[in-house]
């Protein structure tokens, strides 16, 4: 009998490896930064990355992992990305995590995992380290006041893809 787990342990931990290999297209680079209390309104995820290829198009993602515990059905952000040569680029972005009628976007069942687009077919212009960094943009309807802590945000982090040229 232990000689025919081996197999099955195995072919197990094969298919564990191929669906997350494949869930990730094969040429996006991740960069995850866990939240353990909350994400505070004044704290910047930063996520320090350099390019394989410049002049080249790139898409950037987003990643946001909430539970139910986050208490809206969108989120606004703000973006600064720098440059290895001093350029900064600033966005206030907003996206939607639920739907009209509640129902999470994202995937999973307690952990729910959005891949948002922050950049298009983005080209890095120099060779170098980028500098990322990602805070939160949030208050309640009717008020000035921002959110001192956002809860429900389990994880932040960003995906690079090479576009491929079609063959």
């Amino acid at each position: 009998m232990y000689q025919f787990l081996i197999p099955w342990k195995t072919l197990a931990t094969l298919i564990v490896i191929l669906l997350v290999w494949g869930c990730t297209g094969g040429n996006e680079k991740l960069y995850f930064s866990s939240l353990s209390d909350g994400w505070a309104q004044q704290e910047e995820i930063q996520f320090l990355f350099s390019p394989e290829k410049i002049n080249h198009p790139t898409n950037l993602y987003i990643y946001l992992r909430n539970d139910d515990d986050y208490p809206f059905s969108n989120i606004h952000l703000i973006t600064t990305l720098k440059t290895p040569i001093g350029e900064t680029l600033i966005d206030t972005l907003s996206y939607s995590m639920a739907t009209p009628d509640g129902e999470w976007i994202g995937q999973g069942y307690w952990i729910h995992e959005n891949k948002l687009w922050y950049k298009e077919a983005y080209r890095f212009s120099a060779v170098g380290e980028y500098r990322l960094g990602i805070r939160p943009a949030m208050r309640h309807n009717e008020q000035a006041k921002s959110i001192e802590v956002l809860e429900g945000i389990t994880e932040v982090g960003i995906g690079i893809e090479e576009i491929q040229a079609e063959q």
